[in-house]
């Protein structure tokens, strides 16, 4: 879920905001409903007015107000866990709906007002989030509906038909917003899946299918990274192999591609530990090593020669297979990564150009 805490955390400001503005059109309406009772239906309310005033302005205001102010609380602590502040932003809200529905159970749609939280719970795609607050609306539901029964309306059958409506709208809400969450989740396993199979056929682009290196692509791209990071030292080898057209008519393109795969291994084995080796083109390889030394790349990279050039292919008697390199460090911050493999590359070349199967460095 780390990927949605932004997300997640502007929700929970919105539905606080939206919890503060319920506390505040609530007083507002309950004012004016009182004012409206007194002074133009006198005679409706048969509480003394200042005990009407405090058991339904004051006290239900007191409570929901509070209620915010708890919930703010918890919105910006620390002390509590995302998925705990995720409840609270519902829970404010189905709480305030709570006392509304005491206060103003005259008023039936107010039972209905517990669909909203359960809707709510959508923006979560959490199934267990939404059976908690159906059955919390539920039993808000049947309290204020009790609440209701014990004052006016005790032989009210069309109340309790009413209830009885709202329960089958609650519960209806609940079974749409379990499919809907059903929905939401396999669209998220779709996507993810989808996005899966990008970063596999993404991968297979940037490999070689021979040796199963990393080619061109992937090189300068995570040779653009490693410069734009600033590692230093940063080292690349640039590796051509001796004479390979030679080996490639004599021997074919058989016997040519198993030693492609033979330096690729040896490369490997000699080099990832830190560094990456890639496969350039035909039959030139390139490593970079990021914070290592051109000293310590020239080690590595002799490992890997002395063992190609002690090797005896056995479908190949008597062939003897050398490479000649280029080692390079970056020393400008104006070099792009594309000028960088230039003047290794231009390395290699002299060590070609003077005698082959050896490495030179800048």
């Amino acid at each position: 879920m780390e990927q949605y805490d932004d997300l997640y955390q502007r929700w929970r400001n919105n539905l606080y905001f939206a919890s503060l503005l319920v506390a505040s059109f609530t007083l507002f309406l309950q004012i004016i409903i009182t004012f409206c009772f007194l002074e133009y239906v006198p005679g409706t309310i048969e509480l003394p007015t200042s005990y009407y005033i405090l058991l339904y302005i004051y006290l239900p205001s007191a409570l929901n107000f509070s209620i915010v102010i708890v919930g703010g609380h918890i919105k910006d602590s620390d002390r509590f866990s995302d998925a705990f502040k995720n409840y609270s932003s519902i829970l404010v809200l189905s709480t305030e709906f709570f006392v509304i529905a005491c206060a103003r159970n005259v008023f039936t749609f107010t039972i209905t007002l517990f669909v909203i939280p359960i809707i709510l719970t959508l923006m979560y795609s959490n199934k267990m989030m939404t059976n908690i607050v159906t059955m919390i609306s539920f039993a808000y539901m049947l309290i204020s509906s009790y609440v209701a029964v014990l004052g006016s309306r005790t032989r009210d059958l069309l109340y309790l038909i009413e209830v009885f409506i709202a329960f089958s709208l609650i519960l209806g809400c609940y079974i749409i917003t379990n499919l809907l969450i059903d929905i939401e989740i396999k669209k998220k396993e779709i996507i993810k899946d989808g996005a899966f199979k990008q970063l596999q056929f993404e991968e297979l682009i940037k490999c070689d299918p021979l040796t199963g290196l990393h080619n061109m692509a992937a090189f300068y791209s995570k040779l653009e990274v490693m410069i734009n990071k600033g590692v230093r030292p940063l080292t690349i080898a640039v590796i051509d192999i001796d004479n390979f057209k030679i080996v490639n008519d004599t021997w074919g393109h058989d016997k040519a591609n198993e030693v492609l795969i033979y330096i690729a291994a040896q490369l490997q084995s000699g080099c990832t530990t830190l560094g990456s080796v890639f496969r350039y083109g035909g039959e030139e390889f390139t490593i970079i090593f990021p914070e290592v030394t051109i000293e310590e790349a020239k080690a590595m990279v002799e490992t890997a020669q002395q063992n190609i050039y002690n090797y005896q292919f056995e479908s190949m008697p008597g062939q003897v297979i050398t490479f000649s390199c280029g080692i390079a460090s970056y020393t400008a911050d104006s070099f792009s990564a594309h000028d960088f493999f230039q003047i290794a590359d231009k390395i290699m070349y002299k060590a070609k150009l003077s005698g082959k199967n050896r490495i030179l460095v800048e």
